[in-house]
């Protein structure tokens, strides 16, 4: 008989619970888990010797087989960066050109290109031909014209040639009647963006000189922009902590933005 630890009352050994609390006896629980776990280590040690050993040599080989599957996982991967390795060496040297043979070559024709060039793109600049500058640029594809000290200022010369076409087909879209249309909302949005370009072009990375020759040559669309877009103070305020934010230039989907909001 047993003596139940909650209620007192005795009851025959074996039940789970106390037939009168249904309280479980914990210790009798641990007693017989304790005796269970000694039956399993007197059963493992009159395990024959063979049995053992064989049981040892199936963890070794399952081990093996894992490690076997891990160096496979790892060595396609090993494999796979070196294939994209060697492919983008073949795209960079043969596809693109971009062997050290012809890399040396392509600074060579830079070069010879900008001993050539560079003083005609002087003499233009200098005379304030900026019609004849922008001209000779956009006819070239030498990199070498990116290394020239006034190339920031062509991107101010481009913007003051689209602009003229902007207003022309705002002006003939409003005189249809047509400010409601997409196409005039798309077109004020380019024109707002390239007249906002030319307002804060001096926060690129151009020199002063040059900044000062976009604002000069940006007088009448400067003032196209105050009065059709009529800005305020704090837009102007807002406006200009972008324009240092993006270094000067203004992307037309927040110039289409900034119209929807206002």
């Amino acid at each position: 008989m047993l003596r139940c630890p909650n209620c007192g009352a005795q009851y025959e050994a074996g039940l789970l619970r106390c037939p009168y609390c249904r309280s479980v006896d914990d210790y009798q629980d641990e007693t017989e888990y304790l005796e269970d776990l000694d039956e399993l280590k007197d059963k493992l040690e009159d395990l024959p010797e063979d049995v053992l050993r064989e049981h040892k040599k199936r963890e070794v080989v399952q081990t093996a087989r894992d490690m076997k599957r891990v160096l496979t996982v790892v060595g396609a991967i090993a494999a796979a960066i070196l294939l994209m390795i060697g492919v983008t060496t073949f795209f960079d040297q043969v596809v693109f050109g971009n062997s050290d043979a012809k890399r040396r070559e392509r600074e060579r024709e830079e070069y010879l290109w900008k001993q050539e060039n560079y003083p005609k793109l002087e003499a233009l600049y200098e005379s304030k031909d900026y019609d004849g500058l922008l001209e000779f640029a956009d006819q070239t594809d030498n990199y070498g014209l990116y290394d020239w000290e006034h190339y920031p200022l062509l991107d101010g010369l481009r913007i003051l040639k689209y602009i003229p076409g902007e207003i022309k087909i705002l002006e003939q879209l409003e005189a249809e009647g047509r400010t409601d249309t997409k196409q005039y909302r798309d077109n004020l949005a380019f024109l707002l963006k390239d007249e906002l370009n030319l307002l804060y072009f001096d926060k690129r990375n151009v020199s002063a000189e040059d900044a000062e020759i976009i604002k000069e040559l940006s007088g009448e669309y400067l003032s196209d922009l105050e009065t059709r877009f009529a800005l305020t103070p704090g837009e102007r305020e807002e406006l200009e902590k972008t324009a240092v934010r993006n270094n000067g230039e203004f992307y037309l989907k927040d110039c289409e933005e900034y119209l929807k909001n206002r």
